[in-house]
C-alpha cells in the first residue's frame, strides 16, 4: 500500500471538508468495516468487556471521491489525518486500531497510515504507540501470529452453530473451484458467506456483523476468547 499524505476531500475552494465525527468514550476503537463492528461491538456488550466506542474506518473520514467516508484498512491513513482538531478528541485516553492479518503486509499498513500522519507506530503488534499523545495499540485478527481475518476467526462459531456447515461449505467450494482461487482471503470469505446463506432462512443475506447484533451467532464461543482477554487487558496494556 502507497501512502500519500492524506487530505479530506476537498470543497471548489480547496479547502478540507470537516469532519462531523465526534468521540464519546475514553477508549476509542477503530475498526475496517461494519462487520468488524457489529462483532466487536456485541462482544464488548455479551462479555461485559471494558467499554470501547467502535467505529469503522469509513465513519471517521469523508476522503472518498462522493464526499463518503473511504472504509477498509485503506481508509486507516484519512481517518487517523483529523483525530486532533476535533474538540471531542480531549475525552479519549488511548485508541485501539484492529486489523485483519490477512496479508504479509497488514501490520505494515497501518504502521505507515499512522507514520504518514505524524503519529508514533508501535514496533510491533506487542508494543504501544501514540497519537497525539495518547497511547495506541494494533490488534491484529484472528492474531498476530496467525494470518487470516474476521471470517477465519468466526467460522468455528458458524459450524457451532449450523453443524452440517463444514463439510457442506467445504464441497461447495470444491465443486465450484474457489477453493484453489488465489487469495485466501476470498476463500475465507466465500467459506464463511455461503453458509450463512444457506443456513440461515430468515435471512439469508445478512452479513456477519449484524447475525452477531442479531443474536443469530454468539460471541461465547472459545474462539473469540483471545480478542477477549485482548480487550479485558488493553488499559493495562497501554497505560490507562
Amino acid at each position: 500500500m502507497n501512502l500519500k499524505q492524506p487530505s479530506q476531500n476537498a470543497a471548489k475552494s480547496g479547502n478540507p471538508i470537516p469532519m462531523t465525527f465526534e468521540f464519546t468514550k475514553p477508549r476509542f476503537l477503530l475498526c475496517e468495516g461494519d462487520d468488524d463492528k457489529g462483532f466487536l461491538e456485541t462482544l464488548i456488550q455479551q462479555r461485559g468487556l471494558p467499554d470501547f466506542q467502535v467505529c469503522h474506518s469509513a465513519e471517521c473520514n469523508e476522503a472518498g471521491s462522493d464526499g463518503k467516508g473511504v472504509g477498509g484498512r485503506a481508509g486507516f491513513v484519512h481517518s487517523l489525518t483529523g483525530f486532533a482538531p476535533i474538540t471531542s478528541f480531549k475525552k479519549v485516553k488511548a485508541i485501539l486500531i484492529v486489523t485483519d492479518n490477512d496479508t504479509a503486509r497488514s501490520f505494515r499498513d497501518v504502521s505507515d497510515a499512522l507514520t504518514v500522519n505524524g503519529h508514533i507506530a508501535p514496533a510491533t503488534a506487542a508494543d504501544v504507540g501514540s497519537v497525539h499523545g495518547k497511547p495506541l495499540a494494533i490488534l491484529m485478527i484472528p492474531s498476530s501470529a496467525i494470518h487470516g481475518d474476521l471470517e477465519k476467526l468466526c467460522f468455528p462459531e458458524v459450524v457451532a452453530k449450523w453443524p452440517k456447515a463444514d463439510q457442506c461449505v467445504t464441497d461447495f467450494l470444491v465443486c465450484t473451484g474457489a477453493d484453489h482461487w488465489a487469495k485466501q482471503s476470498s476463500i475465507n470469505k466465500a467459506r464463511l458467506r455461503s453458509a450463512t446463506v444457506a443456513f440461515n432462512e430468515a435471512e439469508p443475506y445478512m452479513g456477519i456483523g449484524n447475525l452477531f447484533r442479531k443474536g443469530v451467532l454468539s460471541t461465547a464461543n472459545a474462539c473469540f476468547n483471545p480478542i477477549g482477554d485482548f480487550l479485558r487487558a488493553f488499559d493495562a496494556k497501554v497505560g490507562i
